[in-house]
Order: structure tokens, then sequence, then C-alpha cells
């Protein structure tokens, strides 16, 4: 009799992220997972240690494709800052359940609205991109990269959530003339100071 396939650690993960992608994070559970690989619980708890260990493993995952396109849009040339923004919103439009996960989930959990823009990992590079392109002086260029992260935030929930739809073409023209609004209005705030 040949030996039983190998399920590993990779293909556990693979087959619950594909699940994610479909189903949502309810669905991830033991015999969900279990039908996707088309096998019992049991390679899932040779790897995992419980559901939630699976879940966190799931969230990492997630969260490092997510970032993964945040690189390559701020080191794809151009303005980086409106790739960063048009990037944030193909991944809501393509990566719907993953997006709802990392963004419209109780994980993301910040007390006041406005601690959230700034207070993640490479925003204080984002910060000081603003800065330089704009003049701005740093407070002033987390106010606009808040007002910006707001109305990119707003874009991509509403494709992320229902059958809205948005090209980048016209992403790029809401999201420009937006930071071009904030922008006239950050200045003239800095000239009055």
């Amino acid at each position: 009799m040949p030996p039983k396939p190998k399920v590993t650690r990779e293909i556990v993960l693979e087959a619950a992220l594909e699940l994610l992608r479909e189903e949502g994070m309810d669905a991830i559970n033991a015999r969900n997972v279990a039908k996707k690989l088309g096998t019992s619980t049991q390679p899932i708890f040779s790897h995992f240690a419980s559901m939630e260990e699976l879940r966190e493993a799931l969230y990492a995952d997630a969260e490092h494709l997510y970032n993964s396109g945040m690189l390559e849009a701020m080191q794809g040339g151009g303005n980086g800052f409106l790739e960063m923004g048009l990037a944030y919103i193909r991944f809501a439009r393509t990566e719907k359940r993953l997006f709802q996960l990392l963004f419209m989930s109780n994980r993301l959990q910040q007390e006041k609205v406005n601690e959230i823009a700034g207070s993640t990992e490479g925003d204080d590079q984002v910060i000081a991109m603003i800065g330089s392109l704009t003049g701005l002086s740093p407070d002033h260029s987390r106010k606009l990269y808040a007002g910006i992260w707001y109305t990119t935030h707003g874009i991509a929930s509403l494709l992320a959530t229902n059958s809205s739809t948005m090209d980048d073409a016209e992403a790029r023209d809401v999201l420009g003339h937006v930071f071009k609004g904030l922008l006239a209005v950050l200045r003239k705030e800095s000239e009055e100071l």
C-alpha cells in the first residue's frame, strides 16, 4: 500500500487561506478546513495546537500579503504615496475577505479614530515622505496623511463590503483631488501660524 501523502503546515495554511478568501474568518473551523483538505482534522492539529493558532497564522499570512503589496507600490516609482493608496484600494477590491479581516474587524483596535493614521509600522516613513514631497511640517504632514487615509479607507471599505465598483483611474482622480484640497488647506493653515 502506498504511503499517505503528507499534509504539511503550508498545505493546511493554503487550504485555510483559500477557505478564508471564499467564506471569511467565520468559516475557519477544524471541520471546514479538513473538508477543504480532503482529510480528517488530525493533520490540522498535528501542525497547530489549536484553531486559534491557525487563525493567528492566517492573520499573519493576510498581513504579509497586504504588506508585500504596499511595499511594491511604494517602490514602484511615481508618487509612492498615491501608489500606496491605490494599492490599498486594489487590495480591498481583489482580496475582500482579507481586507475585512485586517481592517474591518475587532483586530484593528484604536480608541480614537485620529490615532489610526500614524500609529502603525511604517507610518513615520510615509509621513516623512509627505513632508519631503510637500514641504509641510511633520504635524501638517500627519494631518494630510490622516485625511487621505480616511478617504482611501472609505473607498476601500465600500469596495470590500458591497457591489460598489471603482477602477484605478477613478480612484486616482478622487485621491488626487482630496490630496490637492487638503494640501491647500494645510499650507494656508501653516501661513497663518
